[in-house]
């Protein structure tokens, strides 16, 4: 066990073997447990649920097509366009958003398989289904390989199922995270607790640091638990949308931390973003799952303004907000 802290100074226990995680890991065939597990802690995490072979192959079309790209992509720590940003280790550190929308022309292979092999993987689809008492809508994805560290925060606060808590998001390790190379980090029934709804002072778009520091103390008050569970390759952890997370930042200088996310509704439920704007997405149905594709890239006038907010941001985001 290692001690470490969070991005804003909490401290958390990281356990370096099993013996020392207090994090259960359930079978795919453990259904009722894996419900009880959830709707009891607010995450629950699935062991084996991704066989090597797709986890493999996907962070090999990673390196083929998308670490060897010189243009911009959608990041999800701004959702804007960005080139990649490499570390001395040749690992990306500002991670993508949303895999279903990649540009086709550039990212063929990696956004069919990332699409169709895993976002919309039957066992994957099957849990989620489980939880949400309804067929998954993917909202968002991203994927990270290096990890300068996430805040504490809750999911719901940026987008959330019309009925609040209801979203179930998945962290997918595509790679055993090691101790020390920015491992997830989770608060157990923290979901339970009640934090301040969207207000002048906490806002996003001018206020957001306040939401951050209301949620780390949140946590002090409550003397939460703060967990950073062990994710071998392919294991999977599912949380709720009011459960309290982050990642913490990395000091391994050998091991990346590959893994995918992604955010799912139910079905028939509308998607909130910044618990005000309500949407009723179009998706494209794919097995189980429905893929909702926001700013899909295979569209050309979704490209076209996507070049421009690349080369002429300054003049993009004055437009925007003049039509707004």
């Amino acid at each position: 066990m290692i001690k470490l802290n969070t991005p804003h100074g909490l401290p958390v226990n990281v356990p370096e073997i099993t013996a020392e995680d207090p994090s259960p890991k359930f079978s795919i065939e453990e259904l009722d447990g894996i419900k009880d597990y959830y709707i009891e802690n607010g995450y629950v995490i699935i062991k084996n649920l991704f066989p090597r072979q797709k986890c493999t192959e996907i962070m090999e079309l990673w390196n083929e097509e998308v670490k060897s790209f010189n243009g911009y992509i959608s990041r999800q720590t701004s959702a804007k366009p960005q080139k990649n940003i490499k570390n001395d280790k040749g690992w990306i550190m500002n991670p993508i958003l949303n895999l279903q929308s990649m540009n086709p022309n550039f990212f063929s292979k990696f956004r069919h398989f990332s699409t169709e092999n895993i976002l919309c993987d039957l066992k994957l689809s099957n849990i989620f289904s489980w939880i949400l008492n309804d067929d998954p809508k993917i909202d968002q994805s991203m994927y990270f390989e290096g990890n300068s560290a996430t805040a504490e925060h809750q999911d719901s606060y940026y987008l959330d199922s019309e009925t609040n808590g209801e979203m179930v998001a998945a962290w997918i390790a595509l790679e055993t995270i090691t101790a020390k190379a920015g491992r997830f980090f989770i608060c157990p029934k923290s979901h339970k607790i009640k934090l301040d709804d969207h207000n002048l002072y906490n806002n996003i778009s001018k206020n957001h640091d306040v939401y951050i520091q209301s949620v780390v103390q949140k946590i002090k008050d409550e003397n939460l638990t703060i967990r950073a569970p062990i994710l071998n390759q392919g294991d999977v952890l599912f949380w709720n949308s009011l459960t309290m997370h982050g990642s913490l930042d990395s000091s391994d200088l050998y091991n990346s931390r590959s893994s995918i996310t992604c955010h799912a509704i139910p079905n028939k439920k509308k998607l909130i973003q910044l618990q005000t704007q309500s949407f009723n997405v179009i998706t494209q149905k794919i097995c189980n799952t429905y893929v909702f594709k926001p700013r899909d890239l295979s569209i050309f006038k979704n490209r076209f303004m996507f070049n421009i907010e690349s080369n002429f941001p300054s003049l993009f985001y004055y437009v925007r907000k003049i039509l707004k």
